[in-house]
């Protein structure tokens, strides 16, 4: 079955069918649920792999204790390049990611795993890691070191020894899932990074962002005591900034200084009040607000008379509200 860049396999596969796969110019991944004769593994390889590198192969869906997912295939791929292992509780002979030297961006989520000692010994050219929960807390973060060429990050829970992110200096796109921590200063060090996502998780203290110019894209969803994003303020590149389930947060920062953010989107954000420093925000383009609870239409003027912004879309619960607003965008000439 083809769906959305996905292709899902089984058997029987003839070679046939194998080499079309490669002629897919929309396939991203390539996908099973079960395990699978070996030869299939070679035949991907060489036939696949060895041309489209920009396919990832995906082993999902062990579910149940009965099913455990053996990564002994593995060995027959030294031509893969990008490998999930996800929506497993039981993996065996994990020991073979150690047999793909051109490995790039790997998606570690087995849930009963209670350790990351096999990061040791895959290529330290790695580009792209997820790691995801696990039921252990055993797992430790102090192999992420050897990474130095790591550009893209997600951690889902995973905190022993998180400060070793501050190494990672060639990170550019970083995702911190469901953590808890006291801050975030470990970012501080990471010049290069750009997208910030914290999703979820109790670190209630962000101050540490303030001054990262360099932070371009930042996502805040759902962060467990949050009460203040006035950091935001001093993060003059930043160009896209979404704001989920943000419960203490009553008002938007100042927008003085961006003078670059060009979309805002808001989304449940149930405890806000005041919106009025949109009037300041002379770069933005593009708002976009869902599951308004507090504010009126009229409390949106400072946003409409913002002469930068063309495109707004706001999400009142009541039918009369919304006929309000748009009223109100149509004669502000917003689209």
């Amino acid at each position: 079955m083809f769906e959305k860049g996905r292709i899902d396999i089984r058997e029987p596969l003839t070679e046939k069918e194998i080499l079309q796969l490669r002629n897919y110019t929309d396939l991203k991944v390539i996908q099973f649920y079960e395990n699978l004769d070996p030869g299939i593994f070679t035949l991907l390889n060489d036939l696949v792999f060895s041309i489209r590198n920009d396919i990832a192969l995906r082993a999902f869906g062990f579910y149940f204790a009965d099913l455990t997912c053996d990564l002994s295939f593995l060995n027959r791929l030294p031509n893969l390049t990008h490998l999930q292992i996800d929506c497993c509780h039981h993996v065996k002979n994990l020991e073979a990611l150690a047999t793909l030297p051109g490995l790039k961006r790997l998606k570690l989520g087995v849930l009963n795993l209670d350790s990351f000692e096999i990061l040791n010994n895959i290529p330290d050219t790695l580009e792209a890691l997820c790691l995801g929960e696990t039921r252990s807390r055993k797992p430790d973060l102090v192999c992420l070191e050897r990474f130095s060429e790591l550009r893209e990050l997600f951690i889902e829970k995973h905190t022993r020894h998180i400060e070793v992110i501050s190494r990672l200096t060639n990170l550019e796109k970083l995702s911190l899932s469901r953590i808890s921590t006291t801050n975030v200063e470990f970012l501080q060090p990471l010049q290069k990074l750009w997208h910030l996502a914290v999703i979820l998780g109790g670190i209630s203290d962000l101050s540490a962002l303030k001054g990262m110019t360099n932070i371009k894209d930042l996502e805040l969803i759902q962060i467990r005591g949050l009460r203040d994003i006035s950091f935001v303020s001093s993060l003059t590149g930043l160009q896209y900034l979404f704001l989920q389930n943000l419960l203490h947060i009553e008002s938007l920062p100042p927008f003085d200084h961006l003078h670059k953010l060009k979309t805002l989107v808001l989304q449940n954000m149930k405890g806000l009040k005041d919106i009025s420093s949109l009037a300041s925000a002379l770069g933005l383009e593009e708002f976009r607000q869902a599951s308004v609870l507090h504010l009126d239409p009229y409390d949106y003027l400072p946003l409409l008379s913002n002469p930068s912004v063309k495109t707004v879309a706001v999400g009142f619960s009541s039918k009369h509200k919304h006929d309000v607003f748009q009223k109100l965008a149509e004669e502000y000439g917003k689209n």
